[in-house]
């Protein structure tokens, strides 16, 4: 009965162990992705995305089709 309890409380500090070691390897992965997104973007980017315009997408993508084009299937 002692070995079974014994044995029993091993494998709880196991899993315990196994889960904070889980725990601290996410987190210092969400860290590194974090560190990596605060790097400053460069200037040219900068101007290339500043030089294309945006399109208005969202009143196109709310629009709903007409009966002939449901009914057509195009």
């Amino acid at each position: 009965m002692a070995n079974k309890k014994q044995q029993k409380k091993k494998d709880r500090e196991k899993r315990v162990a196994k889960k904070k070691h889980l725990e601290s390897v996410k987190k210092k992965a969400q860290e590194k992705t974090n560190e990596e997104s605060k790097q400053p973007i460069p200037a040219r980017t900068k101007i290339m995305q500043s030089a294309v315009p945006k399109g208005d997408q969202g009143a196109k993508g709310n629009q709903k089709n007409t009966f002939m084009h449901r009914r057509t299937g195009g």
